[in-house]
């Protein structure tokens, strides 16, 4: 008697849970598809922009979510590249190689200059939100320096 009762608890079990796996599929196909909105649709593309500079540029992807990537180029060669959560008005954002310095400025930025070893200073070029400078031969970069619109300066040690 004891096992029949095992057994029937078993089969009814079972036959539980495959009611509950059918209403479960059932309740699925009946739903409405989940559908995208054309709006939420173009928030979720990357856009991509370029800022030459000569033959040197500054390519910019703004990725979903707001993040941008952007990435040094001399010439056919990357450089160097990083990315950044947003750029305040006030703000820069840069990489930096043994060739060239590059990044993303706010509007508020109104000169970017590089200090290099040895005494040297190189102005960056700065356009369209984007400044690059090349880095001399035999010279690093040791700090850069962004001028914002009042004259006031900060400086970075890289």
């Amino acid at each position: 008697m004891r096992r029949w009762r095992t057994r029937a608890f078993a089969i009814v079990g079972l036959g539980a849970g495959a009611a509950a796996g059918l209403a479960a599929v059932l309740a699925a196909l009946a739903a409405p598809p989940d559908t995208l909105s054309q709006a939420k649709a173009a928030d979720a593309t990357i856009t991509y922009h370029s800022v030459s500079f000569g033959h040197d540029r500054v390519a910019v992807e703004r990725r979903p979510g707001g993040r941008l990537c952007f990435t040094v180029n001399r010439g056919n060669s990357t450089a160097a590249r990083s990315c950044a959560g947003a750029v305040g008005a006030t703000e820069i954002h840069y990489a930096s190689s043994r060739t060239a310095i590059g990044g993303l400025a706010g509007s508020s930025v109104r000169a970017v200059i590089v200090r290099l070893t040895k005494k040297g200073t190189v102005w960056a070029t700065l356009r369209d939100g984007a400044f690059f400078a090349a880095v001399p031969k035999n010279h690093r970069v040791r700090a850069v320096v962004k001028v914002l619109a009042g004259g006031r300066r900060q400086t970075f040690t890289v």
